[in-house]
């Protein structure tokens, strides 16, 4: 770039004190004439465009650095670009032309805008500010960043973001916690005192409360469960069914008559809402099959009860004799008059069951022996439906096991 007589004039002026401020860089196609010089241009010679300016940076050489960007989207009509001017603010003459340039012949050509070619240009013009002690320019905000300042900003030894969050060390004392509070893809900060009481209902000063009260429920029930084992109550309440089957009976916990259930289905319709406690476990058993489900949720639609379940049923059950019962209780199999025959266990040891009718499974008496004696005699032997290889002793009597 070549100052301009107008340029050197405001040079002069800027050495005394006077503001140096770069407002625009213009592009032309005008071809200086023979004898022209460009020291005495006030003007492009042919202008086509402006250019706003979007970066200014002043070296200690006397000289600055000002980028330029060029976008031909509303360009009309395409030309050369052989001139190159940049305009200043004098304080008495307004705005002049402070430096130019002239490629003549080598000059490049800007097509118009709309076509297949679309230009984004970023110029670096460099002129003579001398001893300017005051060097501005009127900066346009522009959505391009050239690589060299993105590499800038990315390997910037200060922070490039002071504003958001930064790792720091381990911390106890937090104040706030970054939430979600809609479906926005945005974290919000979010008071402590605000978030404990979003979680627990109340602030800090209810935990030890709440775990005061955890702990009285459980000495209550410790002391519960030890005076119903001393005085031979329902020891093991996890085991309890008393169930014959035949007819169906409620057992004297919780229990009711399922209407509908079907393996693969994740819920099973019930005679009853009352009594069920959503969240709960309970036992599933015809008396021959059964499986521990847990009642997420209960509906009602007219007549129609239903429960819903956390998994699917696994197991095909008889309607006859289904029933859904609040235990986590399992009938265990075993030979009649052995160990382990005709008894309610607990979820730890579960095991397959083989029902017989009119035994009554009981879990008041869990894990103990129980003797189902079927009082079957030749002589009434057409009463019942027998099957496999079943023979009768001396006395006429059958043993079935």
């Amino acid at each position: 770039m070549t100052l301009t007589t107008l340029g050197l004039s405001l040079q002069t002026k800027c050495q005394a004190g006077a503001q140096l401020l770069f407002t625009r860089v213009a592009l032309g196609s005008g071809q200086l004439s023979q004898g022209q010089l460009m020291q005495a241009l006030t003007a492009l010679i042919n202008p086509q465009m402006n250019l706003p300016i979007t970066a200014a940076v002043v070296s200690g050489t006397g000289t600055a650095q000002l980028s330029a960007t060029l976008q031909n989207t509303t360009l009309v009509t395409g030309f050369y670009a052989s001139e190159i001017g940049l305009f200043a603010t004098d304080p008495q003459l307004g705005e002049i032309l402070y430096a130019y340039a002239n490629a003549g012949n080598t000059a490049d050509y800007i097509p118009a805008g709309g076509g297949a070619d679309v230009v984004n240009l970023v110029f670096q013009v460099v002129t003579v500010v001398g001893q300017a002690s005051n060097v501005t320019a009127n900066i346009t905000v522009t959505l391009y960043a050239t690589q060299a300042d993105f590499l800038s900003h990315v390997n910037s030894i200060t922070d490039p973001h002071p504003n958001w969050l930064q790792k720091g060390p381990q911390t106890t004392t937090a104040t706030h916690f970054w939430a979600q509070q809609a479906a926005d893809g945005k974290l919000r900060p979010i008071a402590l005192a605000d978030a404990q009481a979003a979680i627990l209902g109340g602030n800090a000063n209810t935990i030890p409360v709440m775990s005061a009260q955890i702990d009285a429920t459980n000495r209550e029930l410790s002391n519960m469960a030890l005076y119903m084992q001393a005085m031979q109550t329902y020891p093991d309440y996890n085991a309890l069914i008393a169930e014959g089957f035949t007819p169906i009976t409620n057992s004297d916990v919780f229990g009711c008559q399922i209407t509908s259930v079907g393996a693969g289905s994740n819920s099973l319709g019930v005679a009853t809402l009352q009594g069920i406690v959503e969240g709960s476990w309970y036992t599933v058993t015809d008396g021959v099959n059964q499986e521990q489900v847990q009642i997420t949720s209960v509906i009602q639609n007219g007549s129609t009860l239903r429960a819903q379940l956390a998994s699917n049923i696994v197991n095909t059950y008889n309607m006859a004799t289904a029933m859904l019962y609040r235990s986590t209780a399992q009938i265990i199999s075993g030979t009649v008059g052995q160990p382990g025959s005709g008894n309610a266990q607990g979820a730890g040891n579960q095991s397959a069951s083989v029902w017989a009718p009119s035994t009554i499974w009981t879990g008041t008496i869990a894990n103990s022996v129980v003797v189902a004696a079927l009082l079957t005699t030749q002589a009434n032997s057409g009463s019942f439906t027998i099957t496999g290889n079943i023979a009768f002793d001396a006395s006429g009597n059958v043993t079935l096991v």
